[in-house]
């Protein structure tokens, strides 16, 4: 079953987040993991930031072992290089040839938006990407723990879901008030971005790093 296709609360056309924006710099090809499908995420030159499946046509290497000139993405197995569209544009062992039309990368819809890349592994995601202005990414933790049972653990722990079952917000009432965003990386793993406002000092953002740091450090998730 791909992985779009799995049964999850929520819809398969929709945004998740996948990576805070200033871990995806220029030049670099950075690994995430989204309902099972690994991911490829590069910025290009104009600064859009894509999204493909971790995986050359050619030998199925990893497209994150590999590096980014040119606005393109090069495979550092043979030097196959792709545009952004996901076509291959060349073939090092064979320049005079044209490259093979089937030689393309699949390509996912991504977004960047509040510091935030999300992407969407339908075809047609529906609207854009939730909005989360005025809150500044604060800390990122990968959880030993499925979507639901992460879920579970920030509604008990006073979070509600902010329109998008990817965001839950804190009731007021604290000085850190936390912004959870979550990643649905595979069956069994739960990436949690931590947002606060802006506006706090990098005090008050330690201690909401650790105070939802302690929310996940019982069973049945791990920091």
């Amino acid at each position: 079953m791909h992985p779009a296709q799995q049964t999850h609360p929520f819809a398969p056309d929709g945004w998740f987040p996948v990576e805070l924006s200033q871990h995806v710099p220029e030049g670099l090809v950075v690994q995430s993991m989204l309902l099972g499908q690994e991911l490829a995420l590069w910025r290009s030159a104009a600064g859009s930031v894509q999204a493909w499946e971790n995986r050359c046509p050619h030998r199925s290497v990893r497209l994150t072992l590999g590096f980014v000139v040119d606005d393109q993405l090069v495979c550092r197995y043979h030097g196959w290089r792709y545009g952004r569209d996901g076509r291959c544009t060349s073939v090092p062992s064979t320049p005079t040839l044209a490259p093979p039309p089937t030689a393309c990368v699949r390509t996912y819809m991504c977004r960047e938006s509040d510091g935030v890349v999300w992407a969407s592994l339908a075809r047609a995601p529906r609207a854009y990407p939730p909005r989360v202005p005025g809150l500044v990414a604060c800390r990122s933790f990968t959880l030993d723990g499925a979507f639901e049972v992460v879920t579970n653990t920030v509604e008990t722990a006073g979070f509600a879901p902010a329109g998008e079952p990817t965001v839950w917000c804190e009731a007021a009432g604290k000085t850190d008030v936390a912004t959870l965003l979550l990643q649905p990386m595979d069956a069994c793993t739960t990436g949690v971005h931590l947002f606060i406002s802006e506006t706090l000092a990098t005090a008050h953002r330690i201690a909401a790093a650790g105070r939802i740091k302690a929310l996940f450090a019982k069973e049945p998730c791990h920091v």
